[in-house]
């Protein structure tokens, strides 16, 4: 999928880099360096033993936090599009948001499997996965970054069913997370008007419906066996972050539907391992925590997957997330490989003498 992807940047990204650097490489020479960097992350995770992560979540989610928060400050944080969501090291920038999904989906793990036996009460299943982190959530939305939050929560929500937590309370929580997702929708003048645009994006064709547009338009034209690699014209100027969030009209319009339809059964592949993976350090390991971890990171990266395609699609307002392991983006990539590694030292079983479960 990395592989595909940098095929996929250096074809959407070639024209623009040129016109924009003079140099036609620049994005796809800058994603092969990230997928170096992210490919060494992924060896380094696969060799320490998982469990080790149980005792590090809280100093984790303190790191993140204290990202995030460094992202707010003026002079500190980068502000790129309205939106200020990146760290300036030099001449690197990290996006601490990429970090905190993966430090959030840890925490929850962690809670989950040490108060396993008291997920019938709500404060055990219920509030202790929300109240320590809701700093973190909270910067999160002040970036402004809904489509992430969007994701941490679902999985959250998701792997309190996975433990056990009573239905009634999964209800009562999936209400007051729509009821305040759609109050922050409606609430928020350019969250609302993306909303518009999702419902009518051709009331204004030009404006703010102009790259939605643009993106049925390349995959439309991509028909059934694709216009060719490197042949699609939308990149040319037409669509707006053809190389990033909207890499996947790229790809329906020069690879058609067999395109399309190839990435997703491939996502659907990674995400049928992954839960297996997760699965079997319960069943074989009797380990809580492996499987909480492991379903976590295959459900952030599949449910951002299908939220990129199906914005991309037409189907939900546009979020602002990348489309995992192609998309260009030396954050999300690095941190996406880096929890694929921690997947694969699951799948290798935990190598402590102690049980990883402590609850």
């Amino acid at each position: 999928m990395v592989l595909f992807g940098l095929l996929m940047v250096l074809s959407s990204s070639f024209i623009f880099a040129q016109e924009r650097t003079g140099f036609g490489l620049s994005f796809v020479s800058k994603q092969l360096v990230f997928a170096a960097l992210g490919f060494g992350c992924l060896y380094i995770a696969s060799l320490v033993d998982y469990t080790r992560w149980w005792d590090w979540g809280y100093a984790i989610l303190i790191l993140a936090t204290l990202l995030l928060l460094l992202v707010m400050i003026p002079g500190v944080g980068t502000k790129i599009g309205g939106a200020q969501r990146w760290l300036r090291m030099g001449p690197l920038s990290f996006q601490p948001g990429e970090f905190a999904k993966f430090a959030l989906i840890l925490f929850v793990a962690r809670q989950l499997d040490v108060k396993g036996g008291r997920l019938h009460n709500i404060s055990a299943g219920v509030l202790a996965n929300f109240v320590v982190p809701l700093p973190a959530l909270l910067l999160l939305l002040a970036q402004p970054d809904f489509g992430t939050t969007v994701i941490i929560c679902t999985v959250i929500v998701a792997l309190m069913f996975l433990a056990g937590v009573p239905k009634r309370y999964l209800a009562v929580t999936f209400t007051l997370a729509l009821a305040v997702g759609a109050w922050l929708m409606l609430s928020t003048p350019y969250r609302r008007q993306r909303l518009m645009t999702f419902l009518d994006p051709w009331q204004d064709p030009g404006g703010t419906g102009f790259q939605i547009i643009q993106s049925l338009v390349g995959v439309s034209h991509g028909g059934f066996w694709g216009v060719g690699l490197g042949n699609g014209k939308e990149k040319l100027f037409y669509l707006p972050e053809a190389h990033n969030d909207f890499i996947f009209a790229v790809i329906g319009e020069e690879l058609g539907f067999l395109g399309v339809i190839g990435l997703v059964c491939t996502y659907l592949y990674f995400v049928y391992r992954g839960l297996l993976i997760s699965w079997n350090s319960h069943v074989v390991h009797r380990d809580r925590f492996g499987l909480y971890l492991g379903a976590g990171i295959t459900l952030a990266l599949g449910l951002q997957g299908l939220v990129n395609m199906a914005v991309v699609l037409g189907l939900v307002p546009t979020k602002g997330l990348n489309l995992p392991f192609i998309s260009y983006g030396g954050s999300a990539l690095i941190v996406d490989l880096f929890a694929v590694g921690i997947l694969l030292s699951i799948a290798r079983g935990p190598r402590s003498v102690r049980s990883p479960t402590r609850g």
